[in-house]
């Protein structure tokens, strides 16, 4: 029989069992939660990743995939992977800051050129600084995958110079960095969850909000906004978490299993974001959205008082590696 997360008793039986060299054949049933639509790359590659771990353990490992926040928002998701009551979560970088305040770092503005950049960073010796920190709060970080860099849409004009966002309500996701960021460059940053992110643009609570292409056409932003500024701003990552008792309470094969099919999928989720990239811009345009490339130069130097900031802020050690 399959079953979630496991009872701290059971927990305590297997370990033993495991201990004095028994056989011990187990099943396991994992949910994974994630924030995008069914026509996602999130789906996509959880369905890619479940599959591959299923056929690699021989079916003892069951992935079952729910989208579109089914099992709750980013922070519900992440706080119940934290504490047991969910399995798995496809989170972001950002969310987790809120646990490991670190893991800011990663969404400094204009830090990554590209998403190959990120990769490099977070499989090494930064990406296990961050690890290490994430475990403590009760996760293990399987897999860190992407999301793609982050461009501003709004309803009331181009976004051409950092001036042009005066006065523009945006809406960001948790995280300090995105506020700081979008005060920096004068514009209302107002933190809000995704999924009340369509209403408040419909509704002009917000006047715009900042996502990879991959959002704006799933959750059909270009409806209700009428510009994209290709700003490339900050790259968010979205790492796989799964709950740290219950990753090591399963057998030493099934734990390699998971973490190497992970890894894999670090590179395999940024190609197909960037196999993707080039087909959404133009169903962008198709939609009727208006882009505009900027001059990134001019962003750099308004969100200098963010580099200021962290410096007082962050892990010096991490900082200095991320920035030197």
């Amino acid at each position: 029989m399959k079953h979630g997360f496991i009872p701290a008793i059971s927990t305590l039986a297997l370990s033993m069992a495991l201990s004095s060299n028994m056989a011990f054949a187990q099943d396991y049933t994992l949910r994974l939660n994630h924030t995008g639509a069914p026509s996602h790359h999130y789906q996509t590659i959880t369905e890619q990743f479940a599959k591959e771990i299923a056929q690699k353990t021989d079916g003892a490992v069951e992935i079952q995939v729910f989208p579109s926040d089914q099992l709750g928002n980013q922070l519900e998701s992440v706080e119940g992977t934290m504490i047991g009551t969910l399995e798995m979560t496809l989170a972001s970088d950002t969310v987790l800051s809120n646990w490991v305040p670190d893991m800011g770092m990663l969404n400094l503005p204009f830090l990554f050129e590209d998403m190959d950049e990120y990769l490099e960073v977070v499989e090494g010796p930064v990406g296990d600084m961050l690890s290490a920190q994430v475990e403590e709060q009760g996760a293990v970080i399987i897999g860190w995958w992407g999301n793609g860099m982050r461009h501003v849409t709004n309803s009331v004009r181009p976004i051409n110079k950092p001036e042009d966002l005066e006065g523009l309500k945006i809406r960001v996701p948790e995280g300090k960095v995105f506020v700081d960021t979008f005060e920096a460059l004068g514009a209302g940053a107002t933190v809000m969850s995704f999924g009340e992110l369509y209403s408040a643009l419909q509704l002009g609570v917000v006047d715009g909000q900042e996502n990879p292409p991959a959002h704006i056409i799933t959750q059909n932003f270009n409806e209700v906004q009428d510009y994209v500024s290709r700003t490339g701003h900050i790259h968010m990552g979205s790492p796989l978490i799964m709950n740290a008792h219950l990753f090591y309470s399963m057998p030493e094969d099934i734990q390699k299993t998971l973490l190497e099919v992970g890894r894999e999928y670090d590179r395999k989720h940024i190609d197909l974001i960037a196999n993707l990239e080039a087909e959404q811009w133009k169903e962008v345009a198709e939609r009727g959205m208006k882009i505009n490339d900027v001059d990134k130069s001019l962003f750099r130097k308004a969100v200098q008082p963010v580099y200021d900031d962290a410096a007082k802020t962050f892990n010096k050690d991490i900082l200095d590696q991320l920035t030197q």
